[in-house]
Formats: structure tokens, sequence, C-alpha cells
């Protein structure tokens, strides 16, 4: 396999939002153009902001069990997932939030909300399929873990 092709899998393979992206790219531009710069006292919370994130997502992802994201094999409700139902999803918006504090970009903190409001549209989405794959098992489910906090 060629160089491309395995960075291309390990794209393929790690479930970063596009929303997400989108975001802190949006706050990288607009910070370059017209700077809006942030305390630097918001740093060292923001790195442990990133930090736990990252490390939320690491987490939910070796959990998650078989199977890709769109075609679940198993429907996972312990661990992280018994506290949310939607870590990835909420770990890469901590991260998010954490990157433009350790960046004292403004513009990318401003463009946290916006990006987690875009991500959510696909969660509706996402809870249908796991209803009709998982029925009664996933309603139990969501009757007892909230969707993010």
């Amino acid at each position: 396999m060629t160089v491309r092709g395995r960075v291309s899998e390990l794209v393929d393979s790690v479930p970063l939002p596009g929303e997400t992206v989108g975001g802190v790219v949006a706050g990288v531009l607009a910070q370059r153009l017209r700077p809006w710069t942030l305390s630097p006292t918001v740093r060292p919370v923001g790195l442990a902001c990133v930090v736990a994130g990252i490390g939320l997502v690491a987490t939910a992802w070796r959990e998650r069990g078989p199977g890709d994201l769109e075609h679940p094999v198993v429907l996972v409700t312990t661990g992280v997932h018994a506290r949310t139902r939607n870590p990835i999803y909420v770990g890469f918006a901590l991260a998010h939030l954490g990157l433009a504090a350790v960046a004292r970009n403004g513009w990318m903190l401003a463009t946290c909300p916006i990006s987690a409001v875009l991500v959510h549209r696909w969660v509706p989405r996402e809870e249908a399929l796991l209803h009709e794959l998982f029925g009664a098992e996933y309603d139990a489910y969501r009757a007892r873990v909230p969707r993010y906090l």
C-alpha cells in the first residue's frame, strides 16, 4: 500500500467530524485576517480540555466494539457510553474548545457552538438507525443515558 493510501485509510478510520475541522480552520483563518486574542490565563484550562477531549474520544473509540460507526454490530452501553450516548462528539467538542483556549484564538472559540449545532444535525438520524437496529435495548439505553452530558 502506498503512503497516500495509508494516510487516507487512517483519516477514514478516525471519526473526526468535518464540522469540527471546519470550525477550527475557520477560526484559524479569521484569526489571520483580524486577530482576536484571548487572555493567556485560558491556556491551562484549554490544555486540560484538549487532553480530556482526546482521551474521551480514544476511550470511546476503543470501547465501541466491532464494526464501523455507520454499521454497528453491538450496542455499547458501558464505560464512557454509560455517561453519554455520544462520547466521541462530546470529546471532539471539548478538544475544539480546548484548542481555541490553548491557541488563545477568540474566533476559534466562537466557532465552537456553531460546530456543535452542525454536528448535532446528525444525531437524530443516528438515533433512528440505532433504534432500528437494536429496538427496545436502544430505547432503554436512551431512557437512562443523556444524549450529551
